[in-house]
Protein backbone atom coordinates (compact mmCIF):
# COMPACT_ATOMS: atom_id res chain seq x y z
CA UNK A 1 0.00 0.00 0.00
CA UNK A 2 0.95 3.75 -0.49
CA UNK A 3 0.08 5.15 3.03
CA UNK A 4 2.64 2.03 4.35
CA UNK A 5 5.60 2.84 1.37
CA UNK A 6 4.95 6.47 2.85
CA UNK A 7 5.34 5.24 6.25
CA UNK A 8 8.40 3.77 5.68
CA UNK A 9 10.01 6.50 3.75
CA UNK A 10 9.39 8.50 6.66
CA UNK A 11 10.96 6.84 9.17
CA UNK A 12 14.22 6.93 6.94
CA UNK A 13 13.79 10.66 7.03
CA UNK A 14 12.91 10.85 10.87
CA UNK A 15 16.22 9.45 11.87
CA UNK A 16 17.84 11.96 9.54
CA UNK A 17 16.47 14.54 11.10
CA UNK A 18 18.26 14.29 14.67
CA UNK A 19 21.90 14.71 13.37
CA UNK A 20 23.58 17.82 14.50
CA UNK A 21 26.00 20.54 13.05
CA UNK A 22 29.80 20.32 12.59
CA UNK A 23 31.42 23.47 12.56
CA UNK A 24 34.57 23.43 10.49
CA UNK A 25 37.05 25.22 8.36
CA UNK A 26 36.91 27.59 5.09
CA UNK A 27 35.86 26.72 1.61
CA UNK A 28 37.97 26.60 -1.25
CA UNK A 29 38.90 24.84 -4.86
CA UNK A 30 38.70 21.17 -5.52
CA UNK A 31 41.90 19.54 -5.01
CA UNK A 32 42.94 15.61 -5.65
CA UNK A 33 42.45 12.43 -3.18
CA UNK A 34 45.56 10.68 -2.99
CA UNK A 35 46.05 6.87 -2.16
CA UNK A 36 46.59 6.76 2.00
CA UNK A 37 47.83 2.73 1.79
CA UNK A 38 48.27 3.51 5.33
CA UNK A 39 44.42 3.88 6.20
CA UNK A 40 42.96 0.05 5.53
CA UNK A 41 39.76 -0.02 3.66
CA UNK A 42 40.05 3.45 2.76
CA UNK A 43 42.59 2.98 -0.45
CA UNK A 44 41.89 5.30 -3.21
CA UNK A 45 42.62 4.05 -6.76
CA UNK A 46 41.66 7.32 -8.73
CA UNK A 47 41.05 10.85 -7.51
CA UNK A 48 38.53 13.76 -7.90
CA UNK A 49 38.11 14.90 -11.20
CA UNK A 50 36.19 16.16 -13.66
CA UNK A 51 34.85 13.67 -16.57
CA UNK A 52 35.78 15.96 -19.42
CA UNK A 53 34.07 12.52 -21.79
CA UNK A 54 30.83 12.66 -20.32
CA UNK A 55 30.03 15.97 -19.18
CA UNK A 56 26.06 16.35 -18.67
CA UNK A 57 24.32 19.34 -18.30
CA UNK A 58 24.19 21.46 -14.85
CA UNK A 59 20.77 20.83 -14.31
CA UNK A 60 21.37 17.05 -14.26
CA UNK A 61 24.04 17.18 -11.03
CA UNK A 62 22.08 19.92 -9.27
CA UNK A 63 18.16 19.21 -9.35
CA UNK A 64 16.31 16.74 -7.40
CA UNK A 65 16.79 13.20 -8.03
CA UNK A 66 13.04 12.50 -7.66
CA UNK A 67 13.48 8.88 -7.80
CA UNK A 68 16.13 8.03 -4.99
CA UNK A 69 15.53 5.59 -1.73
CA UNK A 70 15.74 8.86 0.29
CA UNK A 71 15.70 12.31 -0.46
CA UNK A 72 19.43 14.02 -0.61
CA UNK A 73 21.48 11.35 -0.02
CA UNK A 74 23.21 10.25 -3.13
CA UNK A 75 24.17 12.70 -5.49
CA UNK A 76 25.83 12.25 -8.84
CA UNK A 77 28.33 15.17 -9.85
CA UNK A 78 30.67 15.36 -12.75
CA UNK A 79 33.17 14.50 -10.13
CA UNK A 80 32.04 10.86 -9.82
CA UNK A 81 29.50 9.26 -7.19
CA UNK A 82 28.84 10.38 -3.23
CA UNK A 83 26.59 8.45 -0.58
CA UNK A 84 25.49 9.87 2.81
CA UNK A 85 25.12 7.02 5.09
CA UNK A 86 23.35 7.17 8.34
CA UNK A 87 26.13 7.52 10.37
CA UNK A 88 26.82 11.00 8.50
CA UNK A 89 30.00 9.80 6.86
CA UNK A 90 30.43 10.85 2.80
CA UNK A 91 30.79 7.85 1.13
CA UNK A 92 32.70 8.62 -3.11
CA UNK A 93 32.57 6.42 -5.69
CA UNK A 94 34.07 6.43 -9.41
CA UNK A 95 31.05 5.26 -11.22
CA UNK A 96 28.57 4.43 -9.03
CA UNK A 97 29.21 0.51 -9.34
CA UNK A 98 33.02 0.78 -8.34
CA UNK A 99 34.16 0.75 -4.78
CA UNK A 100 32.99 3.40 -1.70
CA UNK A 101 35.66 4.72 0.39
CA UNK A 102 35.05 7.51 3.45
CA UNK A 103 35.85 10.72 1.81
CA UNK A 104 38.80 11.54 3.53
CA UNK A 105 42.50 11.41 2.64
CA UNK A 106 44.38 11.94 5.60
CA UNK A 107 46.94 10.06 6.75
CA UNK A 108 46.26 10.39 10.45
CA UNK A 109 42.82 9.91 10.33
CA UNK A 110 41.07 6.69 11.51
CA UNK A 111 37.82 7.92 9.69
CA UNK A 112 35.60 6.74 12.93
CA UNK A 113 35.55 10.04 14.68
CA UNK A 114 34.06 13.45 13.93
CA UNK A 115 37.49 15.24 12.56
CA UNK A 116 36.89 13.08 9.80
CA UNK A 117 36.67 14.90 6.71
CA UNK A 118 34.03 12.61 5.45
CA UNK A 119 31.97 13.47 8.41
CA UNK A 120 29.16 16.12 8.17
CA UNK A 121 26.71 15.42 10.88
CA UNK A 122 24.49 16.18 7.94
CA UNK A 123 21.19 14.24 7.27
CA UNK A 124 21.35 16.37 3.23
CA UNK A 125 23.34 16.93 0.46
CA UNK A 126 23.57 18.35 -2.55
CA UNK A 127 26.17 19.83 -5.42
CA UNK A 128 26.06 23.08 -7.04
CA UNK A 129 29.55 24.73 -8.51
CA UNK A 130 31.91 22.54 -7.54
CA UNK A 131 31.10 22.60 -4.11
CA UNK A 132 29.33 19.38 -2.01
CA UNK A 133 25.92 21.25 0.31
CA UNK A 134 24.74 19.94 3.05
CA UNK A 135 22.09 20.88 5.68
CA UNK A 136 22.10 19.73 9.80
CA UNK A 137 18.92 20.75 11.16
CA UNK A 138 18.73 24.81 11.02
CA UNK A 139 22.24 25.14 9.87
CA UNK A 140 23.48 25.43 5.92
CA UNK A 141 27.32 23.86 5.53
CA UNK A 142 29.98 23.52 2.28
CA UNK A 143 32.97 21.23 1.66
CA UNK A 144 34.89 20.91 -1.03
CA UNK A 145 34.84 17.88 -3.11
CA UNK A 146 37.50 15.80 -2.04
CA UNK A 147 36.20 16.50 1.69
CA UNK A 148 38.45 19.02 2.89
CA UNK A 149 38.15 22.73 3.83
CA UNK A 150 34.50 22.58 5.54
CA UNK A 151 32.63 25.91 6.45
CA UNK A 152 28.82 26.79 7.84
CA UNK A 153 27.55 29.30 6.03
CA UNK A 154 24.08 30.15 7.25
CA UNK A 155 21.79 29.50 9.78
CA UNK A 156 18.47 28.82 8.10
CA UNK A 157 15.84 29.18 11.67
CA UNK A 158 16.87 30.40 15.33
CA UNK A 159 15.51 26.49 17.04
CA UNK A 160 16.81 23.38 16.60
CA UNK A 161 13.76 21.87 14.78
CA UNK A 162 13.81 19.28 11.50
CA UNK A 163 13.21 20.16 8.31
CA UNK A 164 12.21 18.42 5.37
CA UNK A 165 14.49 19.72 2.28
CA UNK A 166 16.53 19.33 -0.60
CA UNK A 167 18.84 21.12 -2.90
CA UNK A 168 17.82 21.73 -6.15
CA UNK A 169 19.45 24.31 -8.81
CA UNK A 170 21.37 26.40 -6.54
CA UNK A 171 18.96 26.73 -3.62
CA UNK A 172 17.82 24.58 -0.95
CA UNK A 173 14.03 24.31 -0.21
CA UNK A 174 12.46 23.47 3.04
CA UNK A 175 9.48 22.83 5.13
CA UNK A 176 10.21 22.93 8.70
CA UNK A 177 8.85 20.18 10.45
CA UNK A 178 8.52 21.09 14.29
CA UNK A 179 6.94 17.64 14.96
CA UNK A 180 9.84 15.67 13.41
CA UNK A 181 8.59 14.37 10.61
CA UNK A 182 6.07 15.32 7.77
CA UNK A 183 2.28 15.52 8.49
CA UNK A 184 3.09 15.57 11.90
CA UNK A 185 0.32 16.81 14.24
CA UNK A 186 3.09 18.90 16.15
CA UNK A 187 3.88 20.80 13.12
CA UNK A 188 2.71 24.49 13.49
CA UNK A 189 4.66 26.40 10.63
CA UNK A 190 2.89 26.49 7.45
CA UNK A 191 5.73 27.76 5.02
CA UNK A 192 7.50 26.78 2.57
CA UNK A 193 10.85 28.49 2.73
CA UNK A 194 13.89 28.21 -0.23
CA UNK A 195 17.39 29.99 0.54
CA UNK A 196 20.02 30.62 -2.28
CA UNK A 197 23.17 28.66 -0.88
CA UNK A 198 26.29 30.22 -2.64
CA UNK A 199 25.72 33.98 -1.55
CA UNK A 200 24.82 36.32 1.75
CA UNK A 201 21.08 36.34 1.46
CA UNK A 202 18.75 34.88 3.96
CA UNK A 203 15.82 32.42 3.76
CA UNK A 204 12.38 33.54 1.95
CA UNK A 205 8.90 32.16 2.19
CA UNK A 206 7.56 31.36 -1.22
CA UNK A 207 3.92 29.96 0.02
CA UNK A 208 2.08 30.02 3.13
CA UNK A 209 -0.77 27.54 3.55
CA UNK A 210 -2.01 25.09 5.57
CA UNK A 211 -1.61 22.46 3.75
CA UNK A 212 2.72 22.68 4.47
CA UNK A 213 1.39 21.15 7.82
CA UNK A 214 0.12 18.07 6.04
CA UNK A 215 2.74 18.46 3.25
CA UNK A 216 4.52 14.25 2.46
CA UNK A 217 6.45 15.97 0.16
CA UNK A 218 6.74 18.36 -2.67
CA UNK A 219 8.62 18.98 -5.94
CA UNK A 220 10.13 21.80 -8.02
CA UNK A 221 9.99 21.72 -11.79
CA UNK A 222 10.87 24.97 -13.34
CA UNK A 223 8.62 27.40 -11.73
CA UNK A 224 6.01 25.28 -10.74
CA UNK A 225 5.77 23.07 -7.15
CA UNK A 226 3.35 20.06 -6.95
CA UNK A 227 2.85 19.20 -3.64
CA UNK A 228 1.45 15.45 -2.41
CA UNK A 229 -0.67 16.26 1.06
CA UNK A 230 -1.45 14.06 3.34
CA UNK A 231 -5.51 12.46 2.90
CA UNK A 232 -6.48 11.38 5.95
CA UNK A 233 -10.12 10.63 4.61
CA UNK A 234 -9.44 8.66 1.66
CA UNK A 235 -6.44 6.69 2.41
CA UNK A 236 -4.38 5.52 1.04
CA UNK A 237 -2.72 8.40 -1.56
CA UNK A 238 -2.47 12.31 -1.16
CA UNK A 239 -4.05 15.44 -2.81
CA UNK A 240 -2.00 17.06 -5.40
CA UNK A 241 -1.22 20.48 -5.16
CA UNK A 242 -0.12 23.17 -8.24
CA UNK A 243 1.68 26.07 -6.91
CA UNK A 244 3.27 28.92 -9.53
CA UNK A 245 6.51 30.93 -7.99
CA UNK A 246 5.59 33.66 -10.76
CA UNK A 247 1.82 34.09 -10.38
CA UNK A 248 1.66 32.23 -6.66
CA UNK A 249 -1.67 30.62 -7.76
CA UNK A 250 -2.15 27.50 -5.91
CA UNK A 251 -4.81 24.71 -7.43
CA UNK A 252 -5.66 21.35 -6.34
CA UNK A 253 -5.47 19.12 -9.05
CA UNK A 254 -6.95 15.82 -7.66
CA UNK A 255 -8.01 13.84 -4.34
CA UNK A 256 -6.31 10.90 -5.21
CA UNK A 257 -2.66 10.67 -6.26
CA UNK A 258 0.53 9.07 -3.98
CA UNK A 259 3.57 10.49 -2.57
CA UNK A 260 7.42 10.08 -2.30
CA UNK A 261 8.65 7.01 -3.44
CA UNK A 262 5.88 6.35 -6.13
CA UNK A 263 5.43 9.53 -8.20
CA UNK A 264 7.69 11.74 -10.88
CA UNK A 265 7.01 15.43 -12.13
CA UNK A 266 8.54 17.28 -15.20
CA UNK A 267 7.68 20.31 -17.15
CA UNK A 268 5.17 18.72 -19.23
CA UNK A 269 3.43 15.68 -17.06
CA UNK A 270 3.35 13.89 -14.10
CA UNK A 271 3.12 10.22 -13.27
CA UNK A 272 2.73 7.76 -10.31
CA UNK A 273 1.91 4.51 -9.37
CA UNK A 274 -1.66 4.00 -7.12
CA UNK A 275 -1.83 0.67 -4.90
CA UNK A 276 -3.11 -1.90 -7.50
CA UNK A 277 -4.53 -0.18 -9.90
CA UNK A 278 -1.48 1.01 -12.28
CA UNK A 279 0.55 3.93 -13.45
CA UNK A 280 -1.45 6.83 -14.17
CA UNK A 281 -0.28 10.54 -15.98
CA UNK A 282 -1.52 13.81 -15.49
CA UNK A 283 -1.29 15.88 -18.50
CA UNK A 284 -0.40 19.87 -17.26
CA UNK A 285 -1.69 21.03 -20.65
CA UNK A 286 -4.94 19.74 -20.67
CA UNK A 287 -5.37 19.22 -16.59
CA UNK A 288 -6.40 15.05 -17.49
CA UNK A 289 -5.49 11.89 -15.32
CA UNK A 290 -5.37 8.91 -17.55
CA UNK A 291 -4.45 4.99 -16.39
CA UNK A 292 -1.08 4.42 -18.91
CA UNK A 293 -0.75 0.92 -17.72
CA UNK A 294 -2.73 -1.40 -15.01
CA UNK A 295 -0.64 -3.20 -12.76
CA UNK A 296 -2.22 -5.71 -10.25
CA UNK A 297 -0.86 -8.04 -8.23
CA UNK A 298 -2.59 -10.99 -5.95
CA UNK A 299 -0.31 -10.09 -3.00
CA UNK A 300 0.19 -6.21 -3.15
CA UNK A 301 2.38 -6.20 -0.40
CA UNK A 302 4.15 -2.49 -1.35
CA UNK A 303 4.83 -1.05 -4.02
CA UNK A 304 7.57 1.88 -5.21
CA UNK A 305 7.92 2.93 -8.72
CA UNK A 306 10.95 4.87 -9.81
CA UNK A 307 10.47 6.72 -13.08
CA UNK A 308 14.23 7.48 -14.68
CA UNK A 309 15.08 8.66 -18.43
CA UNK A 310 15.49 4.47 -19.80
CA UNK A 311 13.01 2.76 -17.57
CA UNK A 312 10.48 2.67 -14.88
CA UNK A 313 11.09 0.84 -12.15
CA UNK A 314 8.69 -1.00 -10.10
CA UNK A 315 9.84 -2.36 -6.48
CA UNK A 316 7.49 -4.96 -5.71
CA UNK A 317 7.92 -5.78 -1.66
CA UNK A 318 5.67 -9.08 -1.53
CA UNK A 319 4.89 -9.55 2.28
CA UNK A 320 2.04 -8.71 3.31
CA UNK A 321 2.87 -9.51 6.87
CA UNK A 322 2.91 -7.07 9.03
CA UNK A 323 5.14 -8.44 11.54
CA UNK A 324 7.68 -9.36 8.69
CA UNK A 325 10.12 -6.90 7.71
CA UNK A 326 8.76 -6.00 3.81
CA UNK A 327 12.40 -5.26 1.95
CA UNK A 328 13.23 -9.28 2.90
CA UNK A 329 11.49 -10.19 -0.10
CA UNK A 330 11.42 -8.18 -2.64
CA UNK A 331 11.29 -8.12 -6.49
CA UNK A 332 12.10 -5.21 -9.24
CA UNK A 333 10.09 -5.25 -12.78
CA UNK A 334 11.35 -2.66 -15.59
CA UNK A 335 9.19 -1.10 -17.99
CA UNK A 336 10.23 0.43 -20.74
CA UNK A 337 8.25 4.16 -21.52
CA UNK A 338 5.70 2.55 -23.57
CA UNK A 339 4.83 0.19 -20.45
CA UNK A 340 6.22 -2.79 -21.85
CA UNK A 341 7.63 -5.08 -19.32
CA UNK A 342 10.89 -5.97 -20.26
CA UNK A 343 12.20 -7.82 -17.43
CA UNK A 344 12.53 -8.20 -13.64
CA UNK A 345 14.72 -10.25 -10.73
CA UNK A 346 14.63 -11.06 -7.50
CA UNK A 347 16.70 -8.97 -4.89
CA UNK A 348 17.31 -11.12 -1.63
CA UNK A 349 20.12 -9.69 -0.03
CA UNK A 350 19.11 -7.14 2.31
CA UNK A 351 20.54 -7.80 5.59
CA UNK A 352 18.28 -9.36 8.02
CA UNK A 353 16.43 -6.79 10.49
CA UNK A 354 17.49 -4.11 7.89
CA UNK A 355 15.40 -2.29 5.38
CA UNK A 356 17.43 -2.25 2.25
CA UNK A 357 16.47 -2.77 -2.06
CA UNK A 358 17.20 -0.22 -4.55
CA UNK A 359 18.98 3.09 -4.29
CA UNK A 360 18.97 4.79 -7.72
CA UNK A 361 19.82 4.89 -11.54
CA UNK A 362 23.16 5.83 -12.45
CA UNK A 363 23.21 6.21 -16.30
CA UNK A 364 25.02 2.75 -17.48
CA UNK A 365 23.94 1.21 -13.46
CA UNK A 366 21.23 0.44 -10.98
CA UNK A 367 22.48 0.68 -7.24
CA UNK A 368 21.11 -1.51 -4.50
CA UNK A 369 21.94 -1.50 -0.93
CA UNK A 370 21.62 -4.37 1.11
CA UNK A 371 21.27 -1.98 4.47
CA UNK A 372 19.56 1.85 3.55
CA UNK A 373 21.89 3.12 6.37
CA UNK A 374 25.48 2.02 5.06
CA UNK A 375 27.17 2.56 1.72
CA UNK A 376 25.50 0.86 -1.43
CA UNK A 377 27.09 -2.81 -2.07
CA UNK A 378 25.10 -4.10 -5.35
CA UNK A 379 24.59 -2.85 -8.82
CA UNK A 380 22.97 -3.93 -11.80
CA UNK A 381 24.49 -3.74 -15.20
CA UNK A 382 21.72 -2.23 -17.96
CA UNK A 383 23.11 -3.48 -20.54
CA UNK A 384 22.07 -6.55 -19.49
CA UNK A 385 18.53 -5.84 -19.20
CA UNK A 386 16.09 -7.78 -21.66
CA UNK A 387 18.79 -10.52 -22.53
CA UNK A 388 18.24 -13.13 -20.16
CA UNK A 389 20.89 -12.85 -18.03
CA UNK A 390 20.37 -9.90 -15.93
CA UNK A 391 21.85 -10.38 -12.40
CA UNK A 392 22.54 -8.89 -9.44
CA UNK A 393 27.00 -7.89 -9.06
CA UNK A 394 28.18 -7.74 -6.12
CA UNK A 395 30.38 -4.00 -5.40
CA UNK A 396 33.43 -5.00 -3.96
CA UNK A 397 34.99 -3.21 -1.04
Amino acid sequence: MIKKLSTLLILVLAVGCMASCLMLASCSKPSSLESNPHIAGNEFSSYVKLDQEDLKPEEYYTSLRQGESSVARYLETPYGIYNLDSDRYIYYSEKGNTKYVKLCNRPDCNHNTADCNAYTGAYKIGYYKDKIYYTSNNSLSCMDMDGTNHMVLKTLYDFPDPNLGYFHNGYYYYIVTKGGTPGSPGNVDNNLYRVKIDDNSKPEIILTDDIILDAQMFFVVDDNIYLTIYNYVNSPGCYLYSFSIETEALSKITDYWSGYGAVYHNEDYGYCYRANEGIYKYNVATNEITLEKEIKFDNHGICGVKFYPDYIYLDHECNEDPRVNPTQEQVLYIYDWDFNLIDSIKFDHVVPNRIGGFVTDVGDYIIYSSNWGEKPDYYIDKSEIGTGNLMFHKIED
